[in-house]
């Protein structure tokens, strides 16, 4: 990752630069499909002893029918490759994630996750860099069935708010979760233990039913739940220089910056305070904007919610955190060296 010191960006290197030789496939692709037969021939040509035999077979014999089945294994890789990146690339980060560790320390998750602490004080997020960070959760309205000129008034209404609200770098952060059908389907089989249920088969046989088609109906849609962010930072820089003040200008300078820096350079726990407070004031202007939108309801996430998203943008996966604002403020998540 190329900007792994920097959390407030991710950049990839490029953008789909492969020639496509066939289809949309590329030379990368042609060449990671056939790696597995190249290994098999290689390893029964040159590594295995001459006269080798299985199961009563010379292995000579048996490596074209093998090297066959792995380039179709390879090809079934590249046709399985998701769309955002290429084969040889999703090679690399499937054979690095098996290799890797599967828990880390936290000095060496820090470098990953660049979270530095929590302060569930505050409700917000330290990175590593220093800034602090918090969210708004959007509930947007459901737009499924919204004719053209409903959508386009939904898109103004939000062009309107990024125009007049947002004068700071945010982040919009969309992701899915599993549909919890095992919650909603426990109050309808619940009813088959009830006494009215059992001296009804039919409205037993009817609840039976409906458990059976919905789990049916989630498998086949794989139905999930989408929620929307809006991730805000406040860095050190903006606490202690007004915005393209001449202060600002000078701490960019070489050598004179660095005094600059220096003299302007608060105690740690005055200058996390003054960005806590900033980091309100925004969080309010970008819930209360959200909010301006017809239909819209925003709120501001607490520490221990932020917590877990995060968390589960790292593990790619629902995690089961349990009750993470009551352990976040009991089990304090702090690095060595903070106030």
């Amino acid at each position: 990752m190329s900007n792994a010191t920097d959390p407030s960006k991710r950049i990839p290197k490029s953008l789909g630069t492969d020639t496509q030789l066939l289809g949309q496939y590329s030379l990368t692709d042609l060449l990671v499909a056939g790696m597995p037969g190249v290994v098999v021939i290689l390893v029964t040509q040159v590594v295995l002893p001459t006269g080798l035999e299985v199961a009563g077979v010379p292995v000579s014999t048996l490596t074209i029918p093998v090297a066959v089945l792995g380039i179709g294994v390879g090809a079934l890789f590249v046709y399985l490759t998701p769309g955002y990146t290429t084969s040889l690339d999703w090679l690399e980060q499937f054979v690095g994630f098996h290799q890797s560790e599967k828990e880390l320390p936290r000095e060496k998750a820090k470098e990953f996750t660049q979270v530095e602490r929590v302060l569930p004080d505050r409700d917000a997020i330290v990175r590593t860099d220093g800034a602090l960070v918090g969210a708004i959760h959007v509930d947007p309205p459901t737009m499924a069935l919204a004719t053209d000129e409903e959508w386009r008034t939904k898109a103004e209404a939000f062009q309107d708010f990024v125009n007049t609200t947002v004068d700071f770098p945010v982040q919009l952060y969309s992701t899915t979760q599993s549909f919890p059908a095992d919650e909603y389907l426990d109050a309808y089989e619940s009813r088959l233990s009830d006494p009215d249920v059992k001296e009804n088969p039919k409205l037993a046989a009817l609840v039976e039913n409906y458990v059976e088609w919905y789990e049916d109906e989630l498998t086949r849609r794989q139905m999930t739940i989408r929620d929307h962010y809006v991730v805000v930072p406040v860095t050190p820089r903006e606490a202690r220089f007004e915005r393209d003040g001449l202060a600002e200008k000078f701490a960019d300078l070489p050598v004179v910056g660095t005094v600059v820096r220096a003299a302007t350079s608060p105690p740690v726990a005055e200058e996390r305070a003054v960005m806590a407070d900033e980091l309100d004031q925004r969080l309010e202007r970008v819930e209360r904007g959200l909010r301006g939108i017809e239909d819209v309801n925003a709120r501001r996430i607490d520490a221990g919610e932020l917590t877990g998203v995060i968390g589960e943008f790292w593990a790619g996966q629902d995690l089961d955190h349990g009750d993470l604002s009551h352990r976040i403020r009991t089990t304090p998540i702090v690095s060595g060296g903070d106030a």
